[in-house]
């Protein structure tokens, strides 16, 4: 079969010959994939010169049908020949795909957005309703951990709404003493918390808001807020160098695009590379002996020695300040190159799966993440930018990004 790939009418078509059977099936599915994850939503198949259609090409065009719809895309099929019609027709699937048959609904006008470029990168802002300040909360001591004096005793059961957005070292438990050998990286948003355990199961653990059940955490340190995200950022960076964009510059832009100086915000988006560090141990077993200190951090840490997660979904939250006050600073670490804030991110990765595009709920994108699978090791997102040795930071190639106006930190009050 052959198989060529154009643009039409703002949409990406691909153009076969020969016969959609078992043996080309899985390549005509390749060369749909890779138009959906080079960013296009609207595929049309043009099957003038297909003179044959097997079950098995028809279950492509299903899966495809389903996942572009899931996206708010389409796919079509455009000029079949009276042999493939027929095919489509008596599948009872041709009312579905076939183009004269099937109308492409008309796109909703969009308020409240604008959009621009810059570097290569395409950016897209849409206004948040109902939105307000972030009031962030300051949770144990950071400190501690490098000296290796975190102590279950001091955690804080945190309850994690679907209007908190946190992160940290936590676990799930019925106590502090439950979770003393479990504690590892955690994050949280719109009602999902994603932990990562350090007794040995490697396997991060999830809680999701479903009726009156709300995820609770055992945080021994970390960072969290409540309120609501401002503006959603959609962000294309295919035309830049290298064709993602730098976490660094995409939280300089999310701040610029709030004219704050201090932000929460919340990643879904499709992943070049993600740079990290995620705990063997917990911290509340180190006795007093620090965790980074050279050559016991090999035994406590697992980093990231090459780019990876390339291709996934990510979902990452944090916290990021161009002038952070001195009870905050222990919590936060310079971003890296493109900017100048400082920041804390925690990344969870998922299979690869197409974002719609425009204007999209921010709890129903993290809660349809879950639906279908368990997240990845939940990480600590790092800059390593050594001249030689470094793997640099994590890249994104396209997604959203929500961002609210964060106010300064606060401690919880005590209780």
């Amino acid at each position: 079969m052959e198989i060529i790939s154009q643009d039409v009418e703002n949409r990406r078509q691909l153009c076969l010959k020969g016969r959609f059977d078992a043996n080309w099936a899985d390549h005509v599915g390749n060369a749909i994939e890779s138009a959906i994850r080079a960013g296009h939503h609207h595929i049309d198949l043009d099957l003038a010169q297909v003179d044959y259609l097997s079950s098995a090409g028809i279950r492509v065009l299903l899966k495809y049908f389903k996942q572009l719809q899931a996206a708010h895309g389409v796919l079509r099929v455009v000029r079949p020949t009276e042999t493939i019609f027929t095919v489509l027709r008596l599948s009872g699937i041709a009312s579905l795909l076939v183009a004269d048959i099937k109308t492409t609904p008309a796109a909703k006008p969009q308020s409240g957005r604008r959009a621009w470029e810059r570097n290569g990168i395409k950016f897209e802002s849409h206004e948040q309703s109902g939105a307000h300040e972030l009031e962030g909360r300051l949770h144990g001591s950071p400190e501690k951990f490098v000296a290796g004096q975190l102590a279950a005793p001091e955690s804080r059961r945190v309850r994690f709404d679907p209007e908190m957005v946190g992160l940290g070292l936590g676990a799930f438990g019925k106590d502090a003493s439950d979770c003393r050998a479990r504690f590892g990286e955690f994050l949280a948003v719109a009602g999902v918390a994603v932990a990562q355990p350090t007794d040995g199961s490697s396997v991060p653990d999830f809680q999701v808001t479903e009726g009156q059940l709300v995820p609770e955490v055992n945080v021994l340190y970390g960072l969290t807020a409540s309120g609501g995200f401002s503006r959603l950022l959609r962000f294309e960076a295919a035309a830049s160098e290298g064709g993602a964009a730098r976490l660094a510059v995409l939280v300089e832009a999310a701040l610029e695009e709030l004219k704050t100086e201090a932000a929460c915000i919340v990643f879904v988006a499709e992943s070049a590379s993600l740079v990290g560090a995620t705990l063997r141990q917990s911290p509340a077993m180190a006795n007093g002996q620090p965790p980074l200190n050279f050559p016991a951090v090999r035994d406590w840490l697992s980093f990231t020695t090459e780019l990876n997660d390339e291709r996934h979904l990510a979902l990452i939250v944090g916290f990021a300040h161009r002038q952070p006050q001195s009870d905050a600073r222990a919590f936060l670490r310079p971003l890296g190159t493109g900017s100048n804030s400082q920041g804390h991110f925690h990344a969870a990765s998922f299979g690869y799966r197409p974002l719609p595009k425009g204007n999209i709920s921010l709890r129903e994108t993290v809660a349809n993440l879950l639906a279908r699978e368990s997240a990845g090791a939940v990480m600590h997102l790092l800059s390593d930018e050594r001249e030689f040795e470094g793997v640099g930071q994590t890249e994104l190639m396209r997604g959203a990004c929500w961002v609210g106006t964060l106010r300064n930190f606060s401690r919880p009050p005590q209780t």
